[in-house]
């Protein structure tokens, strides 16, 4: 019976092996997160060659160019990073993610993806189990089916997520206590902004 056992354990070990999970890191980029500043971005990036302003998934974004391979972009509206694109083949991620990975490798490192289709070209999309609106999405070569660019992003995939978007809504900002305000500009072209304010503090606008 205990050799039954060894033999089961032998085999059911490299099967769970097989399907990965998602960790935070895979929504960041040689230390740089989504969500960060142009500042923080050029801190841990260096200075970008130039920036532009470009579509990405059908949005304006201010575009910092590192290079032909190597493009960050920010939010127009408050110059937070919403997409970092890399299509250099020697860039490796977590667990030797990189130009070449096959479904399987994705699949052991990450798990099952989202398959997205958008002119012509698929994507496999992980989104963040932290903030789903964090993805990461992985342009498959069409035929064989492996990695050929990685594009990491916050902006909006859905018609909900582009509702938000739209609205002008940018991360919560902390000043270093429970304090947190978020906003932005509605459809009416109105400025409007949320509150939370923490417990025994006040808070106040002024004109």
């Amino acid at each position: 019976m205990a050799l039954v056992c060894a033999v089961l354990v032998s085999f059911s070990a490299p099967a769970a092996a097989e399907k990965g999970s998602l960790q935070p890191v895979d929504f960041t980029f040689k230390g740089v997160a989504l969500g960060d500043t142009a500042a923080v971005m050029k801190e841990k990036l260096g200075e970008p060659d130039f920036d532009t302003d470009i579509l990405v998934l059908d949005q304006t974004v201010k575009c910092y160019v590192y290079s032909s391979v190597l493009k960050v972009c920010t939010d127009p509206r408050n110059d937070k990073v919403v997409a970092v694109v890399c299509k250099d083949k020697e860039y490796r991620a977590r667990a030797d993610v990189t130009y070449g990975s096959t479904k399987a490798k994705l699949m052991q490192v990450y798990g099952r993806a989202d398959r997205y289709k958008k002119d012509g070209s698929i994507y496999y999309v992980y989104r963040s189990p932290e903030n789903e609106k964090q993805k990461l999405m992985l342009l498959m070569e069409p035929e064989h089916y492996y990695v050929e660019s990685f594009l990491l992003t916050s902006l909006p995939l859905t018609e909900d997520e582009l509702a938000e978007y739209e609205m002008g809504e940018f991360a919560a900002i902390s000043g270093g206590g429970t304090d947190e305000v978020s906003g932005g500009v509605n459809d009416k072209g109105e400025w409007w902004a949320s509150y939370g304010i923490a417990e025994n503090a006040a808070a106040g606008i002024q004109s």
